[in-house]
């Protein structure tokens, strides 16, 4: 990894490949963004089925992105802890084909990304639900084309486009390997 070779003082490592590479550049002294493509990329599915739009990746749900956790776990309570600057989230827009498309990706996950990274940790779902209620509205009033919690609407549909759907563990499985030198170390 681009850290384990004397990377200079000032740098600043994001970490998008799980939670591996920014504690072991924590832990060595370099500040941290982190920002793992398990949690927060917002142009991976939002549930499971074909009607959802752009199949790529595994299934990150609203729910998933409120769950996220700046400070990996391995980290907290540790000195390096510190060395986590924050968070980012992330939308790739080589299988979205339109704005309209990436309100869709981005919305409501976006506004739960934005919780996690403002709050505490243990944040309270439901709480997020109801003042996300209240949100949805506004989305609406300014032309957001965002998914609903039932799924997407008729128009928001790709009948047909498989894309590249990841299961959990196949996935999980590339990341192990992609990252197997960070762990060797």
């Amino acid at each position: 990894m681009f850290f384990r070779s004397g990377r200079r003082r000032g740098g600043v490592v994001a970490s998008w490949r799980g939670a591996i590479g920014a504690v072991a550049a924590a832990r060595r002294g370099h500040d941290v963004i982190t920002c793992p493509n398990t949690s927060v990329y917002l142009d991976y599915r939002q549930g499971p089925g074909p009607e959802e739009p752009a199949p790529f990746g595994t299934v990150l749900t609203l729910e998933d992105a409120h769950a996220f956790e700046p400070v990996p776990a391995e980290l907290r309570g540790d000195p390096a802890e510190a060395r986590v600057l924050g968070a980012q989230c992330a939308i790739w827009t080589e299988l979205i084909d339109s704005p309209r498309r990436v309100d869709y990706m981005a919305f409501p996950r976006l506004a739960a990304f934005a919780e996690t990274v403002w709050s505490p940790a243990g944040r309270d779902l439901p709480d997020f639900r109801d003042r996300l209620a209240a949100h949805l509205p506004r989305l609406d009033a300014i032309g957001v084309e965002y998914r609903r919690e039932g799924g997407p609407l008729p128009w928001q549909r790709l009948p047909g486009v498989p894309g590249r759907p990841e299961d959990d563990a196949a996935w999980q499985a590339k990341i192990d390997a992609w990252t197997r030198n960070i762990r060797e170390s």
